[in-house]
Parts: C-alpha cells; sequence; structure tokens
C-alpha cells in the first residue's frame, strides 16, 4: 500500500486502534480506486505523487466519514479531477 495505516489515521485524526481493520480496508479500496481511475498500476512510480497519494487519502477520509451515504458518483470525479495529469488515455 501508498498510504501506510499510521498516515491515514493521521489524516483522519484517529488516535485508537478501535478501527484499524476498518481504515486498512478503506486505503486497500481507495488505492484500487485510484489506480482504476489512472488506469495503471501505482509500482509504475519510483516516487509516487503528492497529488495521488493525497486522492487516495481523501477517498480513504471520505468513505470513513460517509460509510451510510456514500455518494461514489461525486468521489470519483474529485478523483479524476486530482488525477487528470498522471492518468494514461485508452484508444
Amino acid at each position: 500500500m501508498v498510504v501506510s495505516l499510521e498516515e491515514a489515521k493521521l489524516f483522519l485524526r484517529v488516535e485508537n486502534e478501535v478501527e484499524d481493520s476498518l481504515i486498512t480496508q478503506l486505503i486497500q479500496s481507495s488505492q484500487q480506486t485510484v489506480e482504476n481511475t489512472l488506469r495503471h498500476s501505482l509500482t509504475e512510480y519510483d516516487e509516487v505523487p503528492a497529488d495521488i497519494i493525497m486522492a487516495i487519502l481523501y477517498g480513504v477520509a471520505y468513505l470513513y466519514e460517509n460509510r451510510e451515504t456514500a455518494d461514489f458518483k461525486s468521489m470519483i470525479q474529485l478523483m479524476r479531477a486530482i488525477l487528470f495529469p498522471y492518468r494514461n488515455e485508452v484508444f
């Protein structure tokens, strides 16, 4: 994973271990969504750009805060805006 559990918890301002499993799953889900949006794996980068890390953290925070009512369309639209410069075009 590009974003560690500790980084995500700091971003979310979570100070306990009660939801570590949930946050780990959200990191994985957000990273997969980012890779799907980019149309390539993050393993292609020697150093992952800060914008991509921020998109992953945004996804984690959005999913964490909106567990019951997440609007995936709006989440992905914002991710696309952040990730556009890094996205592979497929013809």
